[in-house]
């Protein structure tokens, strides 16, 4: 049994983190209109998709059965927005609901790494083989992006914008914290990772700037309307 268990804890994590994006589905899923039955099966396939992209991704970089996050942070967006467009929901809506199932699945990855003993941070110097807690460090962030995203999911003010800010957080984060982390260099002291850390900041920003500049353009008063209500007036 416990053998079971060691060999299969990626899995079983999953499946704790799928059990609670099927509370959450169903909870915020109600903006969109998704059944309870609809969001258990959505978030079953949120969670193997994300395995699949991370695996793709790894294979892309040279380092075939690996897993790679950053394979679900660009990647699942085009899922989110396939399910928008086949059910006809709104996209933003759709990627904002899908944030925090995001960040819950690639908390249970690195969790996994833990428990693995992969994904190891380098040695401190001057200590007796002591590590850089980075993957302790990244489980923070994801609680930290948590608890602050939940409260912005469903607000118009935010609509749209989650997924472009756990994007930014996540890449800021990963490029600082990739020095720290067991890595092949592939320019100088510069990870392959820090690459893609800089386009996830580049994509996240440009999308948050395409937003606001769509709000502004949807909430500005068309100039025929002005002349009309001004020719009213008079």
């Amino acid at each position: 049994m416990i053998s079971w268990i060691v060999s299969n804890k990626l899995w079983l994590i999953l499946g704790f983190g799928a059990t609670f994006n099927s509370y959450w589905i169903i909870q915020y899923g109600k903006k969109i209109r998704i059944n309870k039955w609809i969001a258990v099966l959505l978030s079953v396939i949120h969670m193997i998709a994300a395995v699949l992209c991370a695996k793709v991704f790894a294979f892309m970089e040279g380092v075939p059965g690996g897993m790679s996050l950053y394979g679900g942070l660009f990647f699942l967006p085009l899922l989110f927005c396939l399910v928008a467009w086949i059910s006809k929901r709104d996209i933003a809506d759709t990627c904002d609901v899908f944030t925090i199932p995001n960040i819950v699945t690639v908390f249970c990855a690195r969790l996994n790494c833990i428990f693995s003993g992969c994904c190891l941070g380098t040695v401190i110097p001057g200590t007796e083989g002591l590590r850089w807690p980075t993957r302790e460090l990244e489980l923070a962030l994801y609680v930290a992006l948590y608890i602050v995203l939940r409260n912005k999911t469903g607000k118009p003010k935010f609509k749209g914008k989650l997924y472009p800010v756990y994007m930014i957080s996540y890449g800021t984060f990963r490029f600082v914290i990739e020095w720290f982390r067991e890595g092949n260099e592939v320019a100088g002291v510069f990870h392959i990772s820090h690459f893609w850390s800089i386009l996830a900041i580049v994509v996240g920003v440009t999308a948050i700037y395409l937003i606001d500049k769509h709000n502004k353009k949807e909430n500005k008063p068309h100039s025929k309307h002005k002349k009309y209500v001004k020719k009213e007036v008079n």
